[in-house]
């Protein structure tokens, strides 16, 4: 799989961008229906109302009324419109049954729909440092385990596979959050002895490998089977 590039955006600005491209290229003479899956607080539909033609919010455990209870490991349990937009942000980490989960989620698409997927980045620069010196990748820690329930590390290939074995085609690969930066960015004067020459090692493995700039990183997947 291909990266496409290195994007200074953050996974809800960037989601939010990448939807209302894929409207304005692919659906000029229908409004596009939405489904934002792992909803959180509910801004990404609010933000695509009107861009939409409807937009429809699931959570595990809903936020708010405005949300509906959906376990992605059973079928959408919702006589909605198939989506044609699906923003599913750093979700499929969480997730006991992956291959499942999407196989739903893929289900619960129109032919040719999109699937815009956020994931904490395996390849991350900082994560490799980590790797090096304590063992674990960053944001898959024993304390990411118990407290955010971070099951499932998604490096990019297998992403691609559990993509593709579910009727997702990858057009698009990205990693988010912006490059290491030597300056700034938290960095104290006490402890500078360490985090300076850190920061230049993962500036250094970044220039690299562009797939480690970023702590997230972003896929747009067309569904496989028709056009909009």
């Amino acid at each position: 799989m291909q990266l496409t590039g290195n994007i200074s955006l953050n996974r809800f600005e960037w989601a939010d961008k990448t939807a209302r491209h894929l409207i304005r290229k692919y659906y000029q003479k229908a409004k596009p229906v939405h489904y934002d899956v792992g909803a959180g607080q509910n801004s990404l539909v609010k933000q695509l109302a009107a861009e939409t033609a409807n937009g429809y919010s699931f959570d595990l455990l809903p936020f708010d009324e405005s949300i509906e209870q959906w376990d992605i490991e059973k079928s959408l349990p919702y006589n909605y419109q198939p989506a044609d937009i699906v923003t599913f942000l750093e979700i499929v980490e969480h997730l006991n049954n992956p291959w499942a989960c999407i196989k739903n989620i893929s289900a619960a698409m129109a032919p040719g729909g999109f699937l815009v997927l956020t994931t904490p980045n395996p390849s991350w620069s900082t994560s490799r440092v980590s790797l090096l010196f304590k063992g674990f990748l960053t944001c898959f820690t024993q304390s990411d385990l118990d407290l955010n329930h971070h099951v499932f590390v998604a490096w990019p290939h297998i992403l691609q596979k559990l993509l593709a074995d579910n009727g997702l085609e990858i057009i698009e690969y990205v990693t988010l959050d912006g490059p290491t930066r030597l300056f700034g960015g938290g960095l104290k004067l006490s402890q500078f002895i360490i985090q300076f020459p850190a920061r230049l090692i993962k500036i250094i493995i970044e220039k690299k490998d562009p797939t480690a700039m970023g702590m997230s990183y972003g896929i747009v997947a067309r569904k496989i089977g028709g056009t909009t």
